[in-house]
């Protein structure tokens, strides 16, 4: 790997810009004092995996009941339930937690760019813009006044409405186009199932152009994720390069070059840790891997050559060895118990498999289970 230097001409370590940016996104260091802090820090989370997304603002927060390791997953339910955070889509065209306060930004950075990307595969599915947008109308008025509805009343209303076949791949697709034209948004669930609520009903007001809303954008994203490049920021967020580029030109942040790379960042690099190896279960989607699409190398774990990584995962969770991806895991929760089944692509030494033991310790306690079976499994 490229000798990173900064603008002091200072090298860094195999590893430091992992732990720099476990530091930014507060998965090291200081720890927010609730998750509402984290989301807020963090702008937006991936979420298509409902469930375990809770574990990134949670990972981030300090316990708040005794006996657990960081916040609660009742805690991100909670903001949840009462509409200060979202569960939609605004960036890419997956599902993101974001706060509410933040969504029209979002939108107005990058929603109508989602949503030419997605033209190809509305067109496969025979639905024109006329269709789309005479959808996002029926949602829009089917969820006035305080109607939060299940995916299968949505179905239900846009059937009413005429519109044609309302079902599997073309519902999801009405409703995709709906939330990112601001027409519904996510609403307080029911029955564990997610609904759609009216967007000017539950997200405040507040008009804001494009440029402005793509320079909150980079901020938001460099502070809470740098040192990035800003190929990270432009996938992350759905951007073309120039107008990331503009955005970026007017926010002063300092440059980390990286052999024919640039990474910028606006926090200081942490101090150096004196203490052994640090090892974190992660969700799949965790920001520590999904914001950084163009500097993987620094994603994945430097003692191990690329090749040695599998092309899919043996499980869809992930385990960080000094903030670096250097393996899998899967948890299933038993009545006293959870068992944490985990690979590696590499041996570990004493001290990396007690530092394994201590993340999975926290996971337990997280799951709230009184006892823990670990299976540790690695690439011969």
């Amino acid at each position: 790997m490229a000798t990173p230097t900064g603008r002091n001409g200072t090298d860094l370590e195999p590893g430091a810009v992992a732990a720099w940016r476990a530091h930014s996104q507060r998965l090291w260091g200081e720890r927010f004092a609730t998750p509402m802090d984290a989301f807020r820090h963090l702008g937006a989370v991936q979420s298509q995996e409902y469930q375990p997304s809770k574990l990134t603002p949670a990972m981030r927060t300090r316990p708040d009941a005794e006996g657990l390791p960081f916040a609660a997953v009742d805690s991100i339910d909670a903001l949840i339930d009462k509409g200060a955070v979202v569960r939609t889509h605004v960036l890419r065209t997956t599902w993101h937690t974001v706060p509410i306060e933040d969504l029209r930004m979002m939108l107005a950075a990058g929603g109508e760019r989602v949503v030419n990307l997605m033209g190809t595969n509305n067109r496969a599915w025979g639905l024109d813009d006329r269709t789309l947008d005479r959808g996002a109308e029926v949602l829009a008025a089917a969820t006035a006044g305080g109607q939060h509805l299940t995916r299968e009343e949505a179905a239900e209303a846009l059937a009413a409405a005429g519109v044609a076949d309302p079902t599997s791949t073309r519902l999801i697709h009405l409703l995709m186009h709906a939330e990112l034209k601001s027409a519904i948004c996510s609403g307080t669930p029911k029955g564990g199932k997610q609904t759609y609520a009216n967007f000017d009903e539950r997200v405040p007001a507040g008009a804001i152009e494009q440029d402005e809303a793509i320079r909150a954008l980079a901020e938001r994203f460099f502070t809470s994720r740098g040192p990035a490049t800003l190929k990270d920021f432009t996938r992350w967020a759905t951007l073309k390069v120039a107008d990331a580029k503009a955005a970026l030109d007017g926010l002063g942040l300092q440059e980390l070059r990286v052999g024919d790379q640039v990474l910028y960042y606006s926090q200081e690099p942490p101090a150096a840790r004196e203490s052994g190896p640090v090892v974190d279960f992660v969700q799949g989607f965790d920001e520590m891997l999904c914001a950084y699409t163009d500097s993987k190398e620094f994603v994945m774990h430097h003692s191990v050559p690329r090749t040695r990584f599998p092309g899919r995962a043996r499980y869809s969770a992930v385990i960080l060895l000094d903030g670096q991806v250097i393996g899998s895991w899967k948890a299933t929760p038993k009545k006293e118990s959870v068992l944490i089944e985990t690979w590696r692509v590499r041996g570990f030494t004493a001290a990396e498999i007690a530092a394994l033991r201590r993340g999975a310790d926290r996971l337990r306690a997280w799951y709230g289970k009184p006892e823990m079976e670990l299976v540790l499994d690695h690439e011969s």
